[in-house]
């Protein structure tokens, strides 16, 4: 899949800091042509530079802050968020994972009646608190800047004994080999503690992230419930997912 590939060669560039356009055909087993296509649409989509005769990556990248992400794309995650919310009904026991998309599902539970959020985000909780109708259950943990979130292993062991009847989940990439993937080691066994203990796990990722894989897989691709995201994914993604009995929401 080309998506795929896109961000394993993305992946490889970072790793790498540079490499050569020749590198990248060897190790990927492509033509030089399409290397450069490949070179120009993840130079185009990310901080990556063309340089003569390959491609380099920034050294000593500092990943952007949690204020910083919330502010790219807001509308599409606005969107997003509301298309979740569709899901929840009167009487649920949700679970919100931190993330700049997956905090939007909040603004739009006004309506619903007696539900309840467990979460270990900060924004989730400030954003709940407003609203009477949600029984809040805040996991406990230390805090995490980066991901404005709670973690640790108390906030997993509390949540091995709850019973969560809907998970909505944030995810650095989604692919069809690797499944829902996340790069931090930390908040990585927490959503594998809220998938194991979840009836349903719906996955909310911009359509930018189909094919990105990120270090750690916490959820295969068979055990999401739904994708929610803006634009649909390729084809091949799409009937291949699809076949294992998924379903893809379109927010719109």
């Amino acid at each position: 899949m080309k998506e795929e590939r896109l961000a394993k060669i993305e992946q490889y560039i970072r790793e790498h800091r540079s490499v050569s356009l020749d590198t990248l055909c060897q190790m990927f087993h492509v033509s030089k042509n399409t290397v450069r296509r490949d070179v120009a649409q993840i130079t185009e989509r990310s901080d990556i530079r063309k340089i003569y005769g390959g491609v380099s990556a920034p050294y000593n990248r500092i990943p952007p802050s949690f204020t910083e992400r919330a502010t790219v794309n807001i509308e599409t995650k606005h969107k997003i968020g509301k298309c979740a919310a569709s899901i929840v009904n009167d009487g649920d026991i949700v679970f919100i994972d931190s993330g700049t998309t997956t905090c939007q599902i909040i603004d739009f539970l006004e309506a619903r009646r007696n539900i309840t959020v467990i979460t270990h985000s900060l924004d989730v909780i400030n954003r709940a608190a407003a609203y009477p109708n949600i029984n809040l259950i805040c996991l406990s943990g230390t805090f995490n800047r980066m991901t404005q979130s709670f973690t640790g292993q108390s906030t997993i062991e509390v949540l091995q004994d709850l019973n969560i009847s809907k998970a909505f989940m944030a995810a650095n990439g989604v692919s069809m080999k690797n499944g829902a993937t996340q790069s931090t080691p930390i908040e990585f066994a927490i959503k594998k503690t809220v998938v194991s203990r979840s009836d349903n796990v719906y996955v909310m990722i911009e359509n930018r992230k189909f094919g990105a894989v990120s270090m750690l897989s916490y959820c295969r691709l068979k055990d999401i419930t739904s994708i929610i995201t803006e634009k649909m994914p390729n084809d091949e993604f799409r009937s291949a997912y699809l076949e294992l009995g998924g379903s893809i929401l379109i927010a719109e």
